[in-house]
C-alpha cells in the first residue's frame, strides 16, 4: 500500500469523525406500513463488528433479531461507528426471518465515498434471487471534488413484494463498487401478510356486521 493511498484513507476518516452530523439515516423515509400489526422494523446506526460473525444488530426498531455481516477482511470501524475498508471492496448480507409470511419489503441504505454496487443488490430466499429498482433518496456533498477524503454521502431505497411467495425468510447481498467505501447505516422494514385464518375471520367479522345491518332494516 503506498503512501498516497495511506495519507488519502486517513484524510478519509479523519473527515467522517468531523461530519458525524451527516451520519445516520439521513434521507430515509418511513414506509406506510410500519406501525402495522405484526410489521418488524430494524435499524443500524452504529457498527461495532467490522468482518464476520457474529455480526451486527440492529440499534433501533422493534425487531432486533436481522444481523448485518460485512465478509471481506481489511475493514475497521471509524470513530463515527462506520464499517469502512480503505484496501479491499467489502461484501455485505443481511439476514431475516420471521414467524408470518412477508409482504412488502424495504430496504435502505446510507453510504460515503465510494458508492455500493447498485444493480448487484438481491434479495435471496429458497428458491430463487430478486433484484428490485433503486430510489435515491438524498445525495449531500463533502469537501472539495477530487480532494483527499472528499466525496458524498448518499441514501438508497429498494422495495420487493414477496407476498406471492410465501416466505418468511430471507437474506439481502450487495457489496461496494470498489475499496473505501464507508457504510454509515441501513434500515429494514417488513410487513407481515395475515395468515389465512385470520384473513377468514376478519372476513366473516365483515360478513356478520353486513348481515346484522340488513336485519335493522
Amino acid at each position: 500500500m503506498n503512501v498516497v493511498k495511506m495519507l488519502a484513507g486517513a484524510a478519509a476518516v479523519g473527515l467522517l469523525g468531523m461530519m458525524a452530523a451527516q451520519a445516520g439515516t439521513n434521507g430515509f423515509y418511513v414506509p406506510t406500513f410500519r406501525g402495522e400489526p405484526g410489521s418488524q422494523s430494524s435499524l443500524w446506526e452504529t457498527f461495532t463488528v467490522p468482518v464476520g460473525a457474529p455480526g451486527n444488530k440492529p440499534n433501533l426498531g422493534n425487531n432486533l433479531t436481522p444481523v448485518l455481516t460485512q465478509s471481506v477482511a481489511g475493514a475497521l470501524i471509524t470513530g463515527t461507528g462506520n464499517i469502512y475498508n480503505m484496501s479491499e471492496t467489502s461484501a455485505f448480507t443481511v439476514g431475516y426471518s420471521g414467524s408470518t409470511p412477508a409482504g412488502l419489503v424495504v430496504f435502505q441504505t446510507r453510504t460515503f465515498g465510494t458508492e455500493l454496487d447498485y444493480a448487484g443488490l438481491r434479495l435471496n430466499y429458497e428458491g430463487g434471487s430478486l433484484a428490485a429498482t433503486r430510489t435515491e433518496t438524498d445525495r449531500v456533498a463533502v469537501g472539495e471534488p477530487g480532494q483527499p477524503g472528499s466525496g458524498f454521502f448518499v441514501s438508497s431505497a429498494w422495495q420487493w413484494d414477496l407476498a406471492p411467495l410465501n416466505i418468511s425468510s430471507y437474506t439481502i447481498s450487495f457489496n461496494a463498487a470498489e475499496h473505501s467505501l464507508s457504510f454509515d447505516a441501513a434500515s429494514l422494514d417488513t410487513q407481515a401478510v395475515p395468515e389465512p385464518g385470520t384473513i377468514a375471520l376478519f372476513a366473516a367479522g365483515i360478513a356478520a356486521v353486513g348481515l346484522g345491518l340488513r336485519r335493522k332494516r
